[in-house]
Parts: C-alpha cells; structure tokens; sequence
C-alpha cells in the first residue's frame, strides 16, 4: 500500500506553496495570524480537539490522545485560503497556500490491555504577517500634494513539535438479559484516564516595512523603515482526557459507546527575540530600490516576548462497532477555548489586543458499509469505501479590538469528509485517509471593515501497523 500512497505525496508536496499572498490588515499586529493546531480531520468538525480522541488522528491539540494510536500515523497536509475584505463601499479578494502539517505518530505499548502509550512529533505554521495598506493624507503644502503610507508585512513563524501520551484503563464486567430467549450479552463498563504533554520550539522571522513618499512630487526621496524580528523559543501544552466507555459483547460484535471529556492548557510562556530598525531614504524605480542615505540603523536588540495563557474543555460523545456492514457509526461533540491575548507584550506593535475566545460544535458520520454492485468480475473489492462526512459550526470574538472599541466577532461553517485508501478495508479507523475540509467564516461582521475567509486543504493520513516491527531472521 505504501509503494501507491508516496508517488501521490510527492506529487501532494510539490503544490504546498502559491504564488499570490493574501492581504490580510489585521495580521499587523501582535504576531499576526495566528494558525490553529488542529488538523484535516478535526478541521471538518469546527477544529474540535478537546475530547477528540481516535486511534488515526495525531490530535496536537491535546497530546493526551495519542495514547490512542493502535497504528504509526504519518500525517501530511496543505492548506489554502482565499480573502475577502469588505468595507462600506469596495471589496478586495486575495488568496495563497502553504504547507498546513507535517507529523508523525506511533504507539509505544500496544499490546498491553490496561496500559498504552504514543508519542508524535512534527511541524507546523504557528503564526504569519501577510498584509499590503496604503494610506493618502492630504498636506498643508499644495506643492507636496498628498502624502501617501503604505504599510506591508511579510514572515513566518514556525513550531517544532514533540509530545508523549499515557492511558490507563480498568474494567468492570456484567452479564445482562438484553433479549426475550435466553441470549445473554456482555458489558464491559471500562474508566479510561489520559495524560499527556507537548514540548515546542518556534522559529522564525516576520517584516514590518513602512514607506513615506510623496507620489504628486517628481523625483522625490522615498523614507522607509524596515524592522525585522527574529523568534525563537519553547512552550509546552498539557492534556488529559477521562473516558467513560461501554462494550457490548454478543458473540464476536462488539458495539462500544464513549463518552468522553478532555481538556489542555498552554501556560504563559516568555521566548527570546531580537529585533533590527533600519531607517532609509531610498529612490524606487518599478521593484527596484536604491538607498541614498541611512538615516538609523539599530541592528540587534535582544529582548523577550511573552506569549498568552490558552486553554480548551469539551466533551464528545462516540459509537463505533464491529458491524459495520449493518449499524451507522458517529462522533458528535462540543469545546469551549479561550486566549489570554490581553497580556501579550513583545517587539511588534500589538496595537489593542483583547482576549479570545470560541465555542464549537461538530459532529462525524460513518455510513455503514455497502457491498460492492456485482460487476461479474473479480477486482479484489467486495465494499464500496467507507466514507466520513464532517461538520462544524463556531462562533466567538478575535483577539483584534477595532479602534470603535469593539472587539471583532468571528464565526463561521465547516464541512469535511474522509475517503479511505485501500481495498477490503475491514474498519474506517483502521484504514489510511484522504481528509477534505472547507472552512467558511467572517472576521469583524460586527464592524465596518471585515474579512470573510474560504479555508480549504487536504492532508494523507497514512497508516500502517508495521512500520516499527522488529524483524526476526529463521
């Protein structure tokens, strides 16, 4: 199976990044938008994360599920987005693509029944400046004219990250009558305790550009000021997961009912920057710049950026069984997270920051298997595949506070689906994936300046059991 899947990831990783950038305003500040930590599978279901525990998801937002993993999980995926800023009286649209993950998970004790373990690592975007604003004031001097700013950020930061998670499970046994003759089932009534924790490492350089100019003057000195800051430092995540599950025994079926609570936090954590101010004229011919004199140059100021306390609490709620040609499978749940961005400080200028914060629902529906049309020969597939459709819906502010002191609002829709990889696949969760997500939402719909977005990627959850068998010679 993997000799097919990695010509197609190839292809799949040559594609990761466009040529066009989006235009976003409100990346200005702070260290500008930034990317969540949930991948194509949770970004079908509103992001959810929290209490979203399968054994084919590496799940960073909390690093308590991937004591779950049955399997090594090799996830790969992209993302683009396309941008629409909306004013009173113009709209503009932009878009671009990048890289949205690339991680690996496996389990360390899987063939134990009360103890299990996993571990992942991986990188991924955590923040970006993308942003192009001009600004025209009108001078006293009419042989100046207008006075024109134009404002351009550009960068990235990325994050490294490794994380361990731990489950303990006990279990409670009871035979009961569930049917009118003699037939007797069996239910296991388990307690599942998760734990785990995420080590990360950012990396990065983001680019405030500022330029002066003149443009009714002919001829005239353009002032610009470049300031460039350099990232770098760690931050840690807890997760734990407590899971209440029911197993029905009848023979060989087996149905199991989850209910499921989880939780993480990311404490307040303080990295190193360094940051450099150059401050020139210059004459600008087309794309070309040639500076006539430096005005300032502060090349490198060490100093600390603190990053905000963040946290999220959801529960879910899950059936899954063995008879998948007969019973539908699904997953419904709901989170709550929040972003202490108020008690941000660093070198960018975080302009008025305000706390975040958003609530979400999302849900995952298996259908149950359908046998193959009879096509009088023999492919090797008895079932069509299992497909996954996905959906979520959050609401809640950003951390951007407008200069009316409104805190902008930002809500929207996702829909997602799953197609697995392979034939003759004997369980959705245990199969490798295609997952397809699209995001629809609005930023500042409660101001007169919006941005409503269009998310969409596609990732390969590949998965396999035999990656870390260790072989034995006869």
């Amino acid at each position: 199976m993997l000799r097919r899947i990695f010509p197609i990831l190839i292809v799949f990783l040559t594609t990761v990044t466009l040529s066009a950038q989006t235009n976003s305003p409100y990346s200005r500040y702070g260290l500008g938008n930034i990317f969540p930590t949930t991948f194509g599978a949770s970004n079908g279901m509103g992001s959810l994360s929290a209490a979203y525990l399968t054994p084919t998801n590496i799940n960073v937002g909390n690093p308590s599920s991937y004591a779950e993993f049955n399997s090594a999980i090799l996830d790969v995926g992209i993302s683009g987005r396309v941008l629409t800023l909306n004013t009173e009286t113009e709209s503009f649209t932009s878009g671009d693509g990048n890289l949205a993950n690339l991680a690996l998970g496996f389990p360390m004790l899987k063939n134990t029944r009360r103890h299990k373990m996993g571990i992942a690592f991986g990188l991924l975007p955590y923040s970006s400046f993308s942003y192009a604003i001009s600004e025209e004031v009108v001078t006293d001097d009419p042989d100046l004219g207008i006075k024109q700013y134009d404002y351009v950020g550009e960068g990235d930061i990325y994050q490294i990250f490794g994380g361990l998670g731990y489950r303990f499970q006990t279990d409670t046994t009871r035979t009961i009558r569930l049917r009118d003759d003699d037939t007797k089932d069996t239910v296991i009534a388990a307690h599942i305790f998760n734990i785990g924790g995420n080590t990360g490492y950012l990396f990065g350089n983001l680019y405030n550009l500022t330029y002066a100019s003149f443009p009714d003057v002919f001829n005239s000195q353009t002032t610009k000021l470049t300031r460039e800051s350099t990232v770098n430092g760690g931050l840690y995540t807890v997760g734990v997961s407590y899971q209440r599950q029911y197993i029905r025994k009848a023979g060989t079926k087996r149905d199991y009912l989850n209910w499921r609570f989880g939780g993480s936090v990311s404490p307040a954590a303080e990295i190193r920057g360094n940051q450099s101010v150059l401050w020139t004229n210059i004459l600008k011919s087309g794309n070309y710049e040639f500076v006539t004199d430096t005005l300032y140059n502060s090349p490198d100021t060490s100093g600390n950026i603190q990053l905000p306390l963040s946290y999220q609490a959801g529960l879910s709620f899950a059936f899954f069984t063995s008879e998948i040609k007969d019973k539908n499978q699904f997953i419904i749940g709901a989170e709550y997270a929040a972003t202490q961005w108020s008690a941000y400080e660093g070198f960018q200028d975080a302009g008025v920051l305000g706390d975040s914060w958003r609530a979400s629902l999302g849900a995952e529906y298996i259908p149950k298997l359908k046998a193959a049309r009879e096509t009088g020969k023999e492919n090797g597939s008895k079932y069509k595949p299992q497909l996954s459709y996905r959906l979520g819906a959050y609401t809640g502010v950003s951390n951007i506070v407008a200069e009316n002191g409104e805190q902008l609002s930002d809500y929207g829709v996702t829909l997602g689906m799953a197609i697995p990889i392979g034939r003759n696949i004997p369980n959705f969760y245990s199969a490798s994936r295609i997952n397809l997500f699209m995001q629809i939402g609005q930023r500042g719909g409660n101001t007169n300046f919006s941005e409503t977005y269009y998310n969409f990627g596609v990732s390969f959850s590949v998965s396999d059991s035999n990656w870390f068998e260790r072989y034995k010679l006869n």
